[in-house]
């Protein structure tokens, strides 16, 4: 995960479901606590063809996707 997420991740990320915004680079960050709702995500952002990256901090995965660019 890039430098500026995990420092985003660090400041706004506390518990399960918690979501913020990279201040560094704009990408999605998503906490979740339940390994189920993870895995979940991750096979809907692999079949999407969406890039991802999961990254473990503290008790939850955080994962780290580009946002929708509105159209």
């Amino acid at each position: 995960m890039k430098p500026c997420c995990l420092q985003s991740m660090k400041r706004y990320i506390k518990k399960q479901r918690d979501v913020a915004t990279c201040d560094g680079c704009g990408q999605l960050l998503l906490a979740y606590g339940n390994p189920r709702d993870l895995e979940e995500t991750k096979k809907a952002l692999t079949a999407q063809g969406v890039p991802f990256e999961v990254e473990a901090f503290s008790h939850l995965q955080v994962i780290a996707k580009p946002r929708l660019k509105k159209k």
